[in-house]
């Protein structure tokens, strides 16, 4: 049995159910900073998958109140929206003014009225399959020790947050460092294996997103070389890319060449030791497997197979899942230098 959620976390865990039935990638509860200040959650994050070349993400306020206030949240979501870059704006709303859809309408934000809430009452009972956000963070703050150990809840909540900060490969490579923790606590951590896995899943399913999102711009792109190329690139130099990376390290290493006592042998060793660290990053790995157009059409079906996964009620491995779920793990293996089979050894539960 699902445990009791109050009323507007239900809201928000029937909405999410409503809108991955209806094709949507969604994630709950996104932490929304700038520049270290906390600025607020987003209730919902929506993603959608419109087309080859084409992706929307929405953001979604939720108020359940006796006084939702929804002239003022459509003020809010809408700075959001330009805040995060979203395509679409909506509130869900117990108001079932006409007033309000009508003001939404002229801001362009989309009005989940009073009446369609009602309406989707029925997704309630889906609530007893899934775990909620609330009971993910229970079973993470159940570890007495996870603040300790590298504070769990604070990397989880880090890799959310990475949703609404753009999909982009900077952040790609972000939530790679963050999952082989989660991967380092499979393996080391067997009380807390339940949990890390799931925790695992679900990075698993925000890198997937990133991914169908960045493939976007190399769809015209129909040779194989100048894909992986792509892939490998961002990969080991971020946003930026290899030209612009080494153009700041130049830059900061002729300070060193000019102010410094022997300043070109220095920058000289400097600059070959940061090549060779960057060379040395086995980023090959994803780029040959991400660039394959098999690989790329998948990928958002495999995000939301992996938010399943992070989330069944009755917790399941990976190991029943699809070949591209299975493969999409394998991959992050070989990336992080951790052997395939050890790695299927120690998720094995022995009755």
């Amino acid at each position: 049995m699902a445990t009791a959620i109050n009323k507007g976390f239900k809201t928000e865990e029937i909405l999410r159910i409503y809108f991955l039935k209806n094709g949507y990638y969604v994630a709950r509860g996104i932490p929304f900073n700038y520049r270290g200040f906390a600025i607020t959650d987003i209730d919902l994050w929506l993603y959608n998958r419109t087309s080859s070349v084409s992706r929307e993400i929405s953001i979604v306020d939720i108020k359940n109140k006796k006084t939702p206030q929804a002239i003022e949240r459509i003020f809010w979501v809408k700075g959001l929206q330009a805040a995060v870059n979203a395509t679409n704006a909506l509130i869900a709303t117990t108001d079932k003014r006409p007033d309000v859809k009508d003001f939404g309408k002229d801001l362009d934000v989309f009005v989940l009225d009073g009446n369609f809430l009602s309406k989707i009452q029925q997704y309630e009972q889906s609530l007893e399959s899934r775990l909620t956000d609330e009971e993910i963070i229970s079973m993470i703050d159940s570890y007495s020790l996870s603040k300790l150990d590298g504070d769990w809840k604070t990397k989880f909540l880090e890799a959310k947050s990475l949703l609404a900060l753009g999909l982009n490969f900077d952040n790609t490579n972000k939530l790679l460092n963050i999952n082989k923790f989660f991967l380092e606590q499979i393996l080391t951590k067997s009380s807390q294996k339940e949990i890390s896995l799931r925790i695992f899943y679900a990075i698993c399913s925000y890198i997937a997103i990133n991914l169908d999102y960045i493939q976007r711009d190399l769809a015209f792109l129909e040779d194989a070389n100048s894909r992986k190329n792509a892939f490998k690139n961002g990969f080991r130099y971020g946003n930026k890319g290899e030209k612009e990376i080494k153009r700041i390290i130049d830059m900061s290493l002729s300070f060193v060449e000019q102010y410094s006592d022997n300043g070109q042998s220095i920058a000289s060793q400097a600059r070959y030791n940061i090549s060779k660290q960057f060379e040395s990053m086995p980023t090959d790995i994803l780029a040959e497997y991400f660039s394959d157009n098999k690989v790329l059409k998948s990928v958002f079906t495999v995000a939301l197979e992996f938010e399943l996964l992070s989330v069944n009620r009755i917790f399941k491995l990976h190991i029943d899942s699809t070949p591209e779920v299975k493969s999409f793990i394998a991959i992050l293996l070989d990336f992080y230098g951790i052997d395939r089979v050890s790695f299927a050894n120690s998720i094995e539960y022995k009755s």
